[in-house]
């Protein structure tokens, strides 16, 4: 199982969490806490990885730099990082010194404590329209710290079987919800203002790639997910990016091709065969007539 992670696959929560030593309090529903913890010592999180899980990572004390999507950003006191499931995703450097809290959650804890669908709107600020870092007030701050401290009271009774646990957890995690709602109004940035149309379809057309890119390049396919023609999403897409549909794929494919290439324990056959190439020649093509080196240069040249 871990080596298929290697190959890029989608971390699940709960082996995720256990593979990378997280011993804090945890639930079989599906959300994890840890307070008061340093980054530093967690090594899985230095590598690039994707997950089925929501993250919010709040830094209490000193330096972290992440990157999110290819993006680098650097947090420092008081600073809070929003990171949707499918985002591409690693720690660069944590400070000795840093004190972190967070959390994470699936969509099935959501399911699971009844997150209303009219309530739905409390999850916006982790889209991409929104800019997933705020820095926040140290008030603000530490009144996340103090909510993420009671989940983890919370979720210890969960585990210990305290009459209506599952109840006050819902209400817990509820709290938090509307209280980063409530500051949202305050820290959000708006990367995506005055979203049109033909942007809206881009950037779904585009989050669908994200899930799919590994198995699936057929333009036509993604366009009937869409409800719409392959001709007007390739069109809308050139007209929005400046590339067209398929090439806004190979995109994603190629960086993926790069990140897995930086593996040495990965052969290059099994990085075409994890991105769904019907063999190490073919793929080895694709990768050259889209950056000019063949795979086994590029892996020689980053080291």
């Amino acid at each position: 199982m871990a080596q298929k992670k290697e190959h890029g696959d989608i971390y699940k929560q709960a082996e995720f969490m256990h593979s990378s030593g997280f011993r804090e309090t945890a639930s079989e529903l599906g959300l994890f806490v840890v307070t008061d913890i340093n980054l530093a010592d967690y090594d899985k999180v230095k590598t690039y990885f994707r997950s089925d899980f929501t993250s919010i990572l709040l830094i209490q004390q000193g330096l972290v730099k992440g990157t999110l999507d290819r993006k680098v950003y650097h947090l420092s006191d008081n600073d809070l990082l929003l990171i949707s499931p499918n985002a591409l995703k690693k720690i660069n450097y944590v400070d000795k010194s840093s004190v972190v809290s967070g959390l994470n959650f699936t969509l099935d804890f959501l399911v699971e404590i009844g997150m209303p669908a009219n309530k739905m709107e409390l999850y916006d600020y982790f889209t991409t329209k929104y800019s997933p870092h705020w820095r926040l007030t140290a008030a603000d701050a530490q009144i996340l710290a103090g909510h993420f401290k009671q989940l983890t009271f919370r979720l210890s009774n969960v585990t210990n079987g305290v009459p209506f646990a599952k109840e006050c957890l819902q209400h817990t995690f509820f709290l938090l919800m509307y209280e980063l709602a409530s500051m949202s109004t305050r820290y959000t940035e708006i990367k995506n203002p005055n979203i049109s149309r033909k942007e809206s379809l881009v950037i779904s057309f585009t989050n669908l790639v994200q899930l799919h890119f590994r198995h699936q390049r057929n333009v036509q396919q993604y366009a009937e997910l869409l409800f719409v023609t392959a001709k007007y999403l390739t069109e809308t897409v050139k007209e929005i990016t400046g590339k067209n549909a398929g090439e806004i794929i190979d995109d994603y494919v190629i960086l993926e091709a790069k990140i897995l290439l930086e593996n040495p324990r990965l052969s290059i056959a099994e990085i075409a065969e994890t991105l769904h190439f019907s063999d190490q020649s073919f793929f080895g093509k694709f990768f050259k007539r889209h950056t000019g080196v063949s795979p086994r240069t590029f892996r020689a040249t980053h080291h």
